[in-house]
């Protein structure tokens, strides 16, 4: 069972030089050394060692990539459980059946109301409609459903908080429900593996490893990214490895006007990684922050009671413990009737 983020007893601290590197490694991890080493003030051998240490510490798990699943037919579920009646054994074994599931694209343990979150593509009807089944069968016992919330909308942030200056937070992705449907083929789908797994693969490995022309594959890449089907080369970075951990702040609202000042106050917020609108209208606002504490997400709810008073109706918020899976890799290809247009085939 690999785990991908723990709470870990011993920190590491990075000087900014490491931090520089991280900030735009999660931008685009599949730019060239000479060009992160430009952006941040170093030599490319520099970029290159300190890399090379940040995965040996750890604090790098993979390079890896987010595919806009929206556009090959795919749309996720975040569902939250609780555990009943556990064990250590029964708890392992319950992680290792959604790790192992083609159709979980995120895996982790929080604390709060919960105790375990998993996020499900929604592919094909009937394999979910089996997969729910076999959850509640197999595990009945030991594991609680509580709530599932289908996301409509996405933003993606940088990670500013990484760096000494101020400077303007940007937004990576803007991911929307129900966009126009693309198709790819197996051999868009191979490429697209291969780059889950090291998205810093060279274009030269990749065509021998599926066993295709260097020209064809870069074509292809191209091709996806011009789509959008390949929404970001990013990392997977061990957070607590450097004092970091994911608290996640959801709010309804009251009055429901600010919901827009509240979005702009909290975007200025350098530590924002990402906001989620939810189809469910139990929950207005979702936030996601990487914080050193949780005395730091207290301040952040008492700032915005303060600014927006009789705006808020309710608030619940909860960390993220360990990440046994986090995977934008779709399980396999959906037929769909709009092809992809190519303007000439390779």
């Amino acid at each position: 069972m690999k785990i991908l983020l723990f709470c870990e007893k011993i920190m590491i601290k990075l000087d900014l030089k490491d931090r520089k590197i991280l900030f735009y490694l999660i931008k685009n991890s599949r730019q060239s050394l000479k060009t992160i080493g430009r952006n941040a003030g170093m030599s490319k051998e520099l970029v290159h060692y300190r890399i090379r240490r940040l995965i040996k510490n750890k604090i790098i798990n993979n390079f890896s990539i987010v595919i806009n699943f929206e556009k090959l037919g795919y749309s996720l579920m975040q569902s939250y459980y609780k555990f009943i009646n556990i064990n250590p054994t029964i708890k392992e074994e319950i992680i290792d059946f959604f790790v192992a599931n083609k159709n979980t694209m995120y895996v982790s343990l929080i604390e709060g109301t919960n105790d375990v979150q998993v996020d499900f593509y929604l592919g094909k009807p009937h394999e979910f409609e089996s997969l729910l089944d076999e959850i509640r069968e197999k595990y009945y016992q030991y594991l609680s459903f509580k709530s599932s919330r289908l996301p409509i909308r996405a933003e993606f942030y940088d990670y500013t908080f990484l760096l000494d200056e101020t400077i303007y937070k940007t937004q990576i992705i803007n991911w929307i429900w129900g966009q126009s449907l693309l198709c790819i083929d197996d051999l868009d789908f191979k490429i697209l593996l291969q780059l889950s797994k090291n998205s810093r693969i060279s274009i030269k490995n990749i065509s021998n490893n599926i066993n295709s022309a260097i020209s064809t594959v870069n074509y292809r890449i191209n091709q996806l990214e011009k789509q959008m089907i390949i929404a970001q080369y990013g990392v997977n970075i061990n957070w607590s490895k450097i004092g970091y951990r994911l608290f996640h702040l959801q709010i309804s609202l009251r009055d429901y006007s600010k919901k827009n000042q509240i979005i702009n106050y909290m975007r200025n917020n350098p530590n924002l990684i990402r906001i989620f609108k939810f189809l469910n209208i139990d929950v207005d606002l979702h936030f996601t922050l990487l914080l050193q504490n949780m005395q730091q997400l207290r301040n952040i709810i008492e700032d915005i009671s303060t600014r927006f008073p009789n705006s808020i109706n309710d608030y619940i918020f909860y960390s993220t413990f360990k990440v046994y899976k986090y995977n934008f890799m779709i399980p396999e290809l959906l037929k769909i009737k709009e092809p992809l247009n190519r303007g000439h085939l390779f």
